[in-house]
């Protein structure tokens, strides 16, 4: 496809790679291509809001720019997207995350990966039209991957990676300041590594809807471990360990185990609940969903990065404790789906588990159903075949199961290969009723429907 002839930068999506030590054979990065709702601790991406009856969804456009775009789903039309900044690069760790106040007004977080993470704040509700910058967290740099939720009315609250840990602030003015940080979780130094680097977090948190306070919970893994020869000779690229999971029911003010001791903070690594314990094989945590009991689900991989198989599981809390369920495999850990609660009795997995680039990221989509509360999970149907690239970063809409059902979920679309022979990014959505997933047909720009 000639550059000229591709649509507008704005309705595409940032190609990425990352990762040059222990590739398979063949491949030019350890994970590459469609990144534009990447990564999986980017979130809430993508938010129904009943007033307007519209799916507000942020992503990183062509060209790694923070946009927005919305589905009316009264009237069945796309936004044309509005960008809100520029990113210094093309690195998708620092795409956009997403939140509605009570008011409607919408916050776009973005900018983050080792910096601060910019704050935009729309100038009227549930209007992607006109924005205000408000003030950024952690001005002098560190943050990564800032996801905001209302656990309390009328503040906001934002957690995030500040390496080599967890905090979160909160702010009370619309985003004009924000509080001090809490530190929620630090692992502190692995003494194996070259100059006893620290142990980074990955997490990933979902927050209850309906009264305040709002519960919020919180998984994480460990980055770092093995020994000083594995980590000299790289064979443990970028290997998370382990799932830790704490809640908090009061806004933040005290976090809890599963069984409801509460923490003492920041969380160590003595003192964090292992909920699996991954051995010498790394996890990589996709998703966490809630039922409508609050009871939480955790998507995650389990795979080897020394042949890049992994395998899907689902931790699930129930009163008797956690178990964990295998799901499918696929060949490669940064295979991104999600878990989408539709009902108590009928929980989906959305995720690239069938490969079309062998050993890259991605796939085509398909489906996983359980109608015992996560305990067995069946292949069900496939939501994109006959792909030439591959789909991958899939993102449920939040707040679905309150509003209609026509879009349920987004993802990327593009070449996985480095080099790619195309670097043109597109997004995919499916709702209820299609069989398979759909490009996003945005209109044309605005004034060029009247030329």
């Amino acid at each position: 496809m000639a550059q000229e002839s591709l649509p507008p930068p704005e309705t595409r999506g940032v190609w990425y790679h990352c990762g040059a030590t222990n590739l398979l054979p063949g491949q030019g990065a350890v994970y590459c291509g469609p990144m534009a709702t990447y990564c999986a601790w980017h979130r809430p991406l993508a938010i129904y809001a009943a007033e307007p009856n519209r799916t507000f969804f942020v992503y990183g456009s062509a060209g790694n720019r923070p946009t927005i775009s919305y589905y009316d789903h009264d009237s069945g039309e796309w936004a044309y997207p509005v960008v809100l900044g520029e990113n210094p690069d093309g690195d998708a760790h620092r795409n956009p995350t997403l939140l509605i106040d009570e008011q409607g007004l919408l916050y776009v977080f973005w900018g983050a990966h080792g910096h601060p993470t910019h704050v935009h704040r729309s100038a009227r509700p549930y209007d992607i039209g006109d924005w205000v910058e408000v003030a950024e967290v952690e001005p002098d740099g560190g943050t990564s991957y800032p996801q905001p939720w209302m656990l309390r009315e009328g503040e906001l609250f934002v957690s995030y990676r500040k390496a080599p840990g967890w905090r979160f602030r909160t702010s009370t003015d619309r985003g004009e300041s924000w509080s001090e940080p809490t530190d929620l979780v630090t692992f502190g130094v692995d003494e194996n590594a070259r100059g006893a680097a620290e142990f980074s977090v990955y997490g990933v948190t979902v927050a209850e809807d309906g009264p305040y306070p709002r519960a919020v919970h919180f998984a994480w893994s460990r980055l770092g471990g093995g020994s000083p020869e594995e980590i000299e000779n790289k064979a443990l690229w970028a290997r998370r360990y382990n799932v830790y999971y704490a809640y908090s029911d009061d806004g933040g003010e005290t976090w809890r185990r599963s069984d409801g001791s509460p923490y003492d903070l920041p969380i160590t690594e003595e003192t964090a609940e292992k909920i699996y314990d991954s051995g010498e094989h790394g996890v990589w945590i996709k998703d966490i969903q809630l039922d409508s009991q609050g009871q939480p689900y955790i998507l995650f991989l389990d795979a080897e990065v020394e042949t890049f198989r992994a395998t899907w599981k689902v931790a699930r809390k129930s009163a008797v404790g956690w178990s964990i369920s295998d799901v499918t495999e696929s060949d490669h850990m940064y295979d991104a789906g999600a878990l989408l609660v539709f009902d108590d009795d009928d929980l989906r997995i959305w995720g690239p588990s069938t490969a079309v680039q062998p050993h890259e990221d991605g796939g085509e989509i398909e489906e996983f159903r359980s109608t015992d509360a996560g305990a067995t999970w069946r292949h069900t149907r496939s939501l994109t075949s006959n792909s030439k690239w591959s789909h991958n970063h899939v993102k449920p809409v939040m707040g679905h199961q309150r509003g209609p059902g026509d879009v349920r979920a987004i993802w990327s679309y593009g070449d996985s290969r480095k080099p790619p022979e195309t670097d043109d990014v597109r997004l995919y959505y499916i709702g209820d009723g299609m069989d398979q997933g759909r490009e996003i047909p945005f209109p044309p720009a605005p004034g060029e429907a009247d030329e």
